[in-house]
């Protein structure tokens, strides 16, 4: 029997005994597995050692305890003494190999640990979402009333660190240094994500050399600087009062509602307390979040941080391939300014279907509607004209009647012939249609896509000193548009080029 066949029936009667174990309700083993996926199955050379390090590992990690192969190898030998005691076999060791073989065997694997949900208070999540929405109802808020807002830190010129390449590619695992200049992003954003509020970006320097010769007010972000880019009390008090209030005051009645909102944050040092925080009425105010819960039932932080950093890596590439430079060229010319329209652009692009989804994954699903909204003043039915006006009416109708139409019509006809303006502009254009024309119109060069580009620029220079910001957003989009054409425009150079006659 040929090899093939030998190891086609092996695999066909292991998945049988595994199916079979199935049924008798021993084990569930999917059959796609990583241990049935080998052709060859190893067993371990001391079964008992084998069974206490893996139900180990299991433990430390449903704990929570990060492993690694060190760790692993030193739990190994520590059971390997408690189980055999002296009569353990002298020459076994705990080597690189038989980790190797042990993480084979069942299937571990090395993964990076992200994120904060091992340390979140479960209990205290679960008994929050309730008492929120109890105090909802409390205060008649709607959801387009309530907001969220919380920082990340944006590293803007890292690049992706995953790509595809080819199987034959030698160099596919070969990167450039990742620059690590960071900003801190402070995103915020209403329960129906129908108000995404301008993000606030805070840097180290108040005044950055690419920002010279520009008015702030044009920028596409609010930009605030801070020693380490962190926020700090100050900022973000000064945020919630310039910022915040008048944003969502304008927001509320422009939807024909009350100005009244509540800001959700979590239990950041950099944010004041809630005294602090209040319009001068009190109906804008801030509502913490219980301590250890921001990863369970913060908005933000269930997916629309997430959706913005994709958004914004896309953004850097797509716009690295379309100015055609190489990546560290590219990386040079992403300053904080340009940080700034790629994280509009993405920030922007997240829909509102993405932030309902990300509340609803936090507090539950939507709040019932309350009779707070004003709504607009319905028409009334029509219930016929007043006698007053009827009277006036057929007082007009017997004053008219005396004229006979035919004189209406007359008179309309000639309405015009007493303006002279009327007569001499028809002479005019009678005398132009006979006449030719003496000068002819230069023709205008031809523009090109790169032409346009210049010239955008230089309108965008002149803008962001303006400080007007819609302009400055449109222009960017312009010069996107025409580097794209620019690029699409360009031939190919004929390999005849390359060489040069001697």
């Amino acid at each position: 029997m040929s090899n093939k066949r030998k190891h086609a029936s092996y695999d066909v009667q292991q998945k049988l005994d595994v199916i079979e174990r199935i049924q008798n309700g021993e084990t569930r083993i999917k059959l796609d597995e990583g241990g049935l996926r080998r052709k060859r199955a190893r067993t371990a050379k001391d079964p008992e050692l084998e069974k206490a390090t893996f139900n180990a590992f299991c433990e430390a990690r449903n704990n929570g305890i990060p492993i690694s192969g060190p760790v692993i190898q030193a739990q190994a030998e520590k059971l390997c003494k408690e189980i055999h005691g002296p009569d353990a076999d002298p020459e076994f060791t705990v080597s690189s190999g038989w980790l190797k073989r042990w993480k084979q065997r069942h299937g571990i694997s090395q993964v990076k640990i992200n994120g904060e949900i091992k340390s979140a208070d479960t209990v205290a999540a679960e008994e929050f979402i309730p008492k929120f929405q109890q105090f909802i109802e409390e205060q008649q808020l709607t959801e387009e009333m309530i907001y969220n807002a919380d920082e990340t830190g944006l590293y803007y010129k890292i690049l992706h660190d995953r790509t595809s390449a080819m199987k034959k590619d030698e160099t596919s695992k070969e990167g450039y240094k990742q620059i690590k200049d960071r900003v801190t992003m402070l995103f915020c954003c209403n329960w129906m994500g129908h108000h995404k509020l301008t993000p606030l970006c805070i840097g180290k320097f108040g005044s950055p050399r690419c920002f010279h010769n520009i008015n702030m007010s044009s920028l596409p972000l609010d930009y605030d600087h801070s020693k380490n880019a962190w926020m700090t009390a100050a900022i973000f008090e000064k945020w919630f009062h310039q910022t915040f209030i008048p944003d969502v005051c304008r927001h509320l009645k422009s939807k024909g509602m009350e100005p009244q909102a509540c800001l959700l944050l979590d239990n950041c040092p950099a944010h004041p307390p809630a005294e602090t925080l209040k319009s001068r009425d009190g109906k804008i105010f801030v509502y913490y979040l219980p301590k250890n819960t921001t990863p369970k039932i913060q908005p933000l932080d269930q997916g629309i941080i997430s959706v913005f950093k994709a958004n914004y890596r896309r953004e850097m590439i797509k716009s690295m391939v379309e100015e055609e430079k190489s990546v560290p060229i590219f990386l040079r010319t992403v300053r904080i300014k340009e940080a700034l329209y790629l994280s509009e652009s993405a920030w922007g692009a997240i829909k509102p279907e993405t932030i309902q989804n990300c509340w609803t994954k936090a507090l539950g699903g939507p709040i019932t509607e309350n009779p707070t909204t004003v709504e607009d003043d319905e028409e009334e039915d029509f219930l016929g004209f007043s006698p007053e006006v009827r009277e006036a009416e057929q007082k007009m109708l017997a004053v008219h009647s005396s004229v006979p139409v035919q004189e209406i019509l007359a008179a309309w006809s000639t309405i015009d012939d007493d303006i002279p303006i009327a007569s001499s502009i028809l002479a005019e254009e009678n005398h132009n249609e006979d006449e030719e024309e003496e000068d002819p119109v230069p023709v205008p060069p031809t523009r090109t896509a790169d032409d346009a580009v210049k010239g955008l620029e230089v309108a965008l220079e002149y803008y962001e000193r303006v400080g007007d910001k819609v302009k400055t957003l449109q222009l960017k989009s312009l010069i996107r548009d025409a580097k794209m054409r620019a690029s699409r425009n360009k031939k190919q150079a004929d390999i005849s080029s390359y060489f040069t006659k001697k």
